[in-house]
């Protein structure tokens, strides 16, 4: 795994693919870890303050995932 610079992200670039709202659930869930570097529940409760439908658009994603890699 490479190691980033302090307060870097790093995006798969098929997230282009996916639908906007989709790509702004996982920007906001990888913005959220520059506060809480792990899923406890702060963080989580963070994620849900700016993303309330959160795992709406995870679950959507997930689903999502194979056909966009295999595209």
């Amino acid at each position: 795994m490479k190691t980033l610079p302090k307060d870097e992200l790093l995006l798969n670039p098929l997230l282009v693919k996916a639908p906007w709202y989709c790509v702004d659930y996982v920007i906001f869930h990888e913005l959220c870890h520059l506060n809480e570097h792990n899923h406890s529940p702060r963080f989580y409760r963070l994620l849900s303050a700016l993303v309330p439908d959160w795992a709406k658009r995870k679950k959507e994603l997930d689903e999502l995932a194979e056909h966009i890699l295999n595209r």
